[in-house]
């Protein structure tokens, strides 16, 4: 084989050309991606410790009602909104067992709707009392959406690189931890599939009945879940984990310039609610009186916050809209 010919070779199918096209093939993959996943893994993990940051500071309902929609609105947008469904089935029964405990069990309010005695208890629901269950639901829903939204779009491979670089230990120890919900969601399915196809009735009769009949297969997840953190460890040792000194490791989404306006909207976010804490312009107050609703979603420092919080998401949407557009226009020029 001649010299130019070998040259040819190495350039468009060789073994040497193998890097490089795995190395476009990811920038292409990278380029399709949308929302959060448009970011780097540092990018996405600060979007999401801002909503989660958000989530926790807004008592108002509205404005926790409003960093909900956001959160969900990132999940669209990140075209992810199916895989936090393992994750809302968890959040969303207990937001309501917290909204209902805090409905009746929050003493205080003036505008009493209904009261009961049961002995030395007495239990009551006010008008304070709802708008304290919404707010709390709101805000439990919120956190645990956002740091779900952080599991989804930081796949675990990011998650151990991005926590490494801290502690390898440590970000391992929450890489693996955080992709445990969804799999435990589908190791208790298919037991139970297995359970139906066994003979065993387990949707039928009332609830307590079918709880009766589901307890039996945590035993079987236990022992699954031991047996899969097992064949984790041995895959491990067997791939030299904590035999030498740490490689290296690249990120496989590289930064964009999205990125810079997801840091500098994060920055002016936590400056914003750090702000507003000291000076009490995010305090709302729902016993005795409840306070006006309307006066805080039409205050500077919620309205900072909220463009601030959404400025990431507008960013990467017009990034999106804008390859679009690119792509349109040789398409257009040729017909």
């Amino acid at each position: 084989m001649s010299a130019p010919a070998h040259a040819a070779r190495l350039v468009h199918g060789g073994p040497a050309s193998r890097p490089a096209r795995r190395a476009a093939a990811l920038r292409a993959a990278h380029r399709r991606r949308a929302g959060l996943r448009r970011l780097s893994p540092a990018g996405a993990a600060a979007v999401c410790s801002g909503l989660a940051a958000a989530g926790l500071v807004f008592s108002h309902p509205g404005q926790a009602a409003v960093v909900l929609v956001l959160t969900l609105a990132y999940g669209a947008a990140s075209g992810c909104l199916r895989r936090l469904a393992p994750f809302a089935l968890v959040a969303v029964p207990v937001a309501l067992l917290v909204a209902a405990v805090n409905a009746v069990l929050s003493p205080g309010g003036l505008d009493v709707l209904a009261a009961v005695t049961l002995g030395p208890l007495r239990l009551q629901v006010s008008v304070q009392s709802l708008w304290w269950a919404l707010a709390s639901s709101c805000r439990l829903l919120s956190v645990s959406l956002a740091a779900a939204l952080f599991t989804v779009v930081v796949g675990p491979d990011e998650q151990v690189g991005l926590g490494a670089r801290l502690s390898p230990r440590a970000g391992l120890v929450f890489s693996l931890a955080a992709r445990l919900l969804p799999v435990l969601h589908r190791d208790a399915a298919r037991i139970a599939d297995a359970q139906r196809a066994r003979g065993v009735r387990l949707d039928e009769g009332r609830v307590w009945r079918r709880a009766a009949a589901r307890l039996p297969l945590l035993s079987c997840l236990l022992v699954q879940s031991l047996e899969r953190a097992l064949d984790v460890a041995a895959a491990m040792e067997s791939r030299g984990y904590g035999a030498g000194a740490r490689t290296a490791w690249r990120p496989l989404r590289p930064r964009h310039r999205a990125d810079l306006v997801a840091g500098a909207a994060v920055v002016a976010l936590a400056a914003l609610l750090a702000g507003g804490l000291l000076l009490g312009r995010f305090r709302f107050t729902f016993f005795p009186l409840l306070d006006p609703l309307l006066p805080p979603l039409s205050d500077r420092w919620w309205l900072a916050a909220l463009a601030a919080l959404a400025l990431p998401l507008a960013a990467t949407a017009g990034t999106r809209r804008r390859r679009a557009a690119s792509a349109a226009a040789p398409a257009a020029a040729a017909r």
